[in-house]
């Protein structure tokens, strides 16, 4: 399966694409990196996007036009990344968008409940691809009783468990976390 995965993280340095081979399923999966690219925003983007995460400049009229400006970027995003890989978009199996974060709200606290918000709108995304999209990634983990982050540790574990060795994996962005990834010869997965 070929599979653009679109990211966009709080830190607004652009958007990243990574366009894959999949094999397989589960821990087992193989993957291969056929090209990777960011598409850096531009600072009238970068600009919109701040305002938008501000609970004091923010609004339903710019974070909705938002949505699907981001929707429009991360699709353009994922042409320049087959373009520059020399790979025809219609051969794209699916296109997997985390979409930008616009407000986390991990734990209720009063009457305000646990929920999240990510804008970058999928239908635009699969509409200007003609090419299946999936998102809300973080929604369903709250959804399913997470708290909507970290997503990476499941891939990292795909990616870079070793036979012998535990890892521990940084990641350094808006927000920083560790992933402990345990060699094979252990039980745990993560």
């Amino acid at each position: 399966m070929y599979i653009a995965g679109v990211m966009s993280g709080t830190s607004l340095d652009g958007i990243d694409v990574a366009l894959v081979h999949i094999e397989g399923s589960g821990v087992d999966s193989k993957i291969q990196l056929i090209h990777f690219t960011t598409v850096p925003f531009g600072n009238d983007m970068k600009n919109e996007i701040q305002q938008a995460l501000s609970i004091e400049t923010s609004n339903v009229q710019l974070i909705c036009s938002l949505n699907f400006k981001l929707g429009l970027c991360f699709a353009n995003a994922v042409k320049e990344v087959c373009k520059e890989a020399n790979f025809p978009l219609r051969q794209l199996d699916l296109i997997g968008s985390h979409g930008q974060t616009i407000y986390h709200q991990p734990k209720q606290e009063g009457n305000i409940i646990s929920s999240t918000l990510q804008i970058g709108e999928p239908a635009v995304i699969a509409y200007e691809t003609n090419t299946t999209v999936i998102s809300n990634f973080r929604t369903m983990d709250m959804a399913a009783g997470g708290q909507g982050a970290p997503l990476v540790p499941y891939s990292e574990i795909i990616l870079y468990r070793h036979q012998t060795k535990n890892r521990l994996l940084q990641n350094i962005g808006g927000i920083g976390n560790v992933t402990v990834v345990p060699s094979k010869r252990s039980k745990e997965i993560i």
